[in-house]
């Protein structure tokens, strides 16, 4: 911190200048006015100003090596080679939307915790949709509004670590995300099997399997290659990218009796130069099942494919015990108490009799 006593008066000749170091110990002067209009002890006031000031705001007095916001993110982006494709899409979404709220050009200390605020807002509001080219959005969620808020947050960490500023201005804001709701949607074995048969290919009643069966996620799903099936064992071999960076992207999941019979159906049919299990065209994922749904009498629910993951583990959580349950979906115990773990009506009804 630059106290008052580090800042002191002198001149060059013709004009004032308060000499002063920054917040890199290097020795720097500011002009405070001409000579011939101020007075030793205005000049002096002025010095005395600019001291309070920067003690207040230590990063003024580095104000001069404070880079561009739009060459700061570049450069930080850049620098983020030990982040997944998908983490580094996050942080890159997230550079877009502080480029079009305070700009390219502003110099990063001026950015005050009072417009890192307002900034929060515009995202909640959906105000800045243009950052992104396909929005789908009027508002956005307040989840996800927390999860761009701790990118920014982790982006002007970075910036504050290399001495660009001194403080974070968005260190203070909200990114507590809210407790997940868990009254989804839960696919019964009876709309399972509605659904399957409304499915217009093999690989289509795979992926829907998978999900329900094996709770495994949807991008796990697709990827799924016939290698990774233990036939004999009745077990798949998962390779989760999105753990991967944790050292734990390995895991194996058991087939159940119902999804064993409907991979043998499938492997049956397949094509001998077909590699994936689930030949599906991704691109069109959402409308092709939005039509299923819809063939199979059933109502929508948000997130399809990541609710009959849910399902999955609700359904194991009463047969098996929850360490081995969590292992099977890939992530901790924690993670399937707070976001996975629901009460289904079943158990209300067999605990009333």
């Amino acid at each position: 911190m630059i106290s008052r006593s580090t800042v002191t008066l002198s001149s060059n000749g013709k004009y004032w200048q308060a000499q002063y170091y920054d917040l890199m110990g290097r020795r720097r002067a500011k002009s405070l006015g001409p000579k011939s209009k101020l007075s030793r002890r205005q000049a002096k006031v002025r010095c005395d100003r600019f001291a309070a000031d920067i003690q207040l705001n230590p990063s003024k007095a580095s104000a001069s090596q404070a880079p561009k916001l739009g060459e700061f993110l570049e450069r930080y982006l850049s620098s983020r080679t030990d982040l997944k494709p998908g983490s580094l899409y996050l942080q890159d979404l997230t550079s877009r939307y502080l480029r079009q709220f305070f700009g390219a050009e502003i110099r990063i200390h001026r950015i005050t915790r009072a417009m890192a605020s307002e900034w929060r807002a515009a995202l909640a509001h959906g105000e800045l949709k243009q950052a992104r080219k396909n929005h789908q959005y009027d508002s956005m969620s307040e989840t996800t509004v927390c999860g761009r808020v701790v990118d920014a947050i982790t982006i002007f960490n970075s910036a504050v670590s290399d001495d660009l500023i001194a403080i974070n201005p968005f260190d203070r804001l909200n990114h507590q995300a809210p407790k997940p709701d868990k009254q989804w949607h839960y696919v019964s074995l009876e709309e399972l099997d509605n659904l399957l048969n409304a499915c217009p290919t093999t690989g289509w009643k795979a992926l829907i399997a998978l999900c329900r069966l094996a709770g495994l996620r949807r991008g796990e799903a697709l990827k799924l290659e016939w290698p990774a099936i233990d036939w004999e064992k009745r077990r798949l071999t998962i390779y989760a990218q999105k753990t991967s960076r944790h050292g734990n992207n390995k895991r194996t999941v058991p087939i159940e009796p119902k999804l064993y019979q409907l991979l043998v159906d499938v492997h049956e049919s397949a094509s001998s130069d077909q590699v994936r299990v689930c030949d599906v065209n991704a691109h069109s994922l959402w409308r092709n099942f939005r039509v299923i749904r819809q063939r199979a009498s059933l109502p929508a629910w948000k997130d399809a494919f990541q609710v009959m993951r849910r399902n999955a583990e609700t359904d194991w959580a009463q047969r098996f015990p929850q360490y081995a349950v969590s292992e099977w979906l890939g992530h901790d115990i924690s993670v399937s108490a707070a976001f996975y773990l629901a009460v289904p009506e079943e158990l209300y009804m067999k605990a009333t009799g």
